[in-house]
């Protein structure tokens, strides 16, 4: 019995050794395994930041934001507002980014900025366009930045002005329709208009408050011109949020009260010749202060719906929620919760492309004020996902002038095209965002000159960056030569790899469409020319070098190019662009080109 009791005390002492040498190894591991601390929102850290602002918005490269506010200003020209209980009407301002951060808020001042109100900005990607919301008719307006300095502002050309227009004139009508038939109503009591005319004016109001509840379409004829917009990173379309009315009911098909909008931009700047419902992100409830990130995929929006999953004290009367993009529709929409949304108005949110600060406002203490979120690289199911920033001018290689063009980028990962951007007639400017993890091609296609193609890797594992890489575009004339930058084979091989087929596709619907504009060029030879490099005997790197020439030049033929106006040569090793033996440099020199040789018979 005594040896049992003993053996159950050393048990006891063993177990409790265990337990504490377990809990401190626990303990000592705490710093790696434990949870990260709870996102904050903070007042906003902006120099001379007033509660006046309104959320801002970016351009492209993350380096200028502009906001809406009606902050009292101190230029000569401002005229105050004639409401004595509004100050001043809202002005456009914009801060810029410096090495020390951002820059106290400047305003833009005449010709944009004037004694009436000035609302809802957005930029255009390359920043060179802001449109915003004007008041009156016409309702969106746009001013051009050239030299650092905004041209007069014009109406946006287009549709959706149009659409405006006549929402504001059935508003118009609809209003004095209905003070008319109380004007009827009230006929019997018109002494009381001489005898009690403040008895008189609340019974008016008493009638259409009632005429306004019964009316259908009340919330379309009386709801305020928002038209807060977001241009996606390509800048061919804007998100906007509107009442265009209910479908099956009245107004442009929408699912009733504000609702998100896709808007056509065309190349030449006019806005809403195409106007689509967004699916899967509009209720019946509002959808209001849409921005689309940086990737072009994720969407942030503030609705009023009510969210019957959020936790007390993470829903209010306005909330924030994120839908993204798939490639074929927007995912159904989640509330982004604590610490964007809480038991107050939440609303309007914007983040810059580096994705790391969050901005959005909020009433939560009581007063609006606008609030930020740092994010960290932990928060992926808030933050948008990360990009690079690429951005240039794209030139005549001959004059080195501007040139207007589109930019194609396709995405070698995945061998599909992404997207495209313009560049700026003026200044030959572009700027997109690239996807990190990826690897892309890039090419650019101007009128009367020939392609000019790069090809860049995005690594996922390194910070946000910008890049900067200019485009020279060489005139067509004889003699001109393009370099495939992106056309590839397997190692040895004369096979065309797919991702090859996205650019040589364009250089067909550019050799076809000089074709018809341009008789020198569709008179010339073009010669197509294979390059290996210094691995292996002579002789099969010039077999080589023939068989890939040939490849591109049968695909040219394939798809429309005449076989007459092409010749395929093998140069083997003997034309190398750079010297040595590293893998960079035999990469330079393994290539295909195409040059414009001469006139042919």
């Amino acid at each position: 019995m005594k040896y049992e009791i003993k053996f159950l005390m050393l048990l006891r002492v063993a177990l409790a050794s265990y337990f504490i040498l377990h809990t401190s190894y626990l303990r000592a591991q705490m710093p790696q395994i434990a949870t990260h601390a709870p996102l904050a929102a903070i007042p906003a850290q902006l120099p001379d930041q007033d509660s006046a602002d309104d959320r801002p918005c970016f351009t492209l490269d993350g380096r200028t934001m502009y906001f809406g506010s009606r902050r009292q200003s101190n230029d000569p020209w401002r005229v105050p507002d004639q409401n004595p209980k509004w100050k001043w009407d809202c002005d456009l301002w914009s801060r810029v980014l410096t090495d020390s951060g951002w820059s106290p808020p400047i305003n833009l001042g005449p010709t944009i900025n004037n004694s009436g109100g000035q609302l809802n900005p957005t930029i255009s990607p390359r920043g060179d366009e802001l449109y915003y919301v004007n008041g009156g008719n016409p309702i969106l307006w746009k001013a051009r930045l050239v030299d650092g300095k905004f041209l007069p502002p014009q109406p946006v050309p287009g549709e959706l002005n149009n659409i405006y227009a006549l929402k504001q004139y059935a508003e118009g009508h609809f209003d004095d329709s209905i003070k008319m038939v109380i004007l009827q109503e009230m006929a019997p009591d018109s002494d009381l208009r001489l005898r009690a005319p403040d008895a008189w004016d609340l019974h008016f109001r008493e009638h259409l408050v009632q005429h306004l509840k019964t009316q259908m379409a009340v919330d379309f004829f009386q709801g305020m011109i928002r038209c807060e917009s977001t241009i996606t990173p390509d800048g061919k379309l804007a998100i906007i949020s509107e009442n265009f009315g209910k479908r099956g009911t009245y107004g442009m098909d929408g699912e009733g009260g504000e609702d998100l909008w896709l808007v056509k931009i065309s190349p030449n700047g006019r806005w809403g010749d195409t106007v689509l419902r967004m699916d899967h992100v509009n209720t019946q409830f509002d959808e209001t202060y849409p921005f689309i990130a940086s990737d072009d995929r994720t969407l942030y929006f503030t609705s009023n719906r009510p969210c019957t999953t959020c936790p007390p004290g993470t829903s209010g009367g306005q909330d924030l929620y994120r839908s993204v993009w798939n490639g074929k529709e927007w995912s159904n929409p989640v509330p982004l919760g604590p610490p964007f949304n809480s038991s107050a108005d939440d609303y309007g949110f914007s983040i810059g492309p580096d994705g790391k600060t969050a901005y959005f406002v909020s009433n939560r203490d009581g007063k609006s004020r606008l609030y930020q979120v740092n994010l960290r690289p932990e928060d992926s199911a808030i933050a948008p996902n990360p990009v690079v920033i690429l951005q240039g001018q794209v030139t005549d290689a001959t004059t080195h002038k501007p040139l207007a063009g589109e930019i194609f980028i396709d995405d070698l990962t995945e061998g599909k095209n992404q997207f495209s951007v313009y560049s700026d007639s003026v200044s030959g400017n572009y700027v997109l965002a690239a996807e990190r993890g990826h690897r892309f091609g890039i090419q650019a296609i101007a009128a009367d000159h020939l392609p000019r193609s790069e090809r860049f890797e995005v690594p996922s594992d390194k910070p946000f960056d910008r890049t900067k890489l200019n485009l020279e575009l060489t005139p067509v004339s004889i003699g001109a030569m393009l370099e495939f930058k992106n056309v590839a084979f397997g190692t040895g091989k004369a096979e065309l790899l797919p991702e090859s087929k996205l650019e040589l596709d364009r250089v067909v619907l550019f050799l076809n469409s000089s074709s018809r504009k341009d008789k020198t060029t569709s008179s010339t030879t073009l010669e197509i020319a294979g390059h290996t490099d210094d691995v292996g005997s002579i002789a099969d790197n010039q077999k080589l070098s023939e068989e890939r020439a040939g490849a591109v030049r049968d695909y040219l033929i394939s798809r429309g190019v005449a076989g007459g106006r092409l010749k395929a040569v093998g140069y083997g090793k003997s034309k190398p662009l750079v010297k040595g033996k590293s893998e960079q440099a035999r990469a330079r020199n393994r290539r295909v080109e195409m040059t414009i040789t001469s006139e042919s018979d």
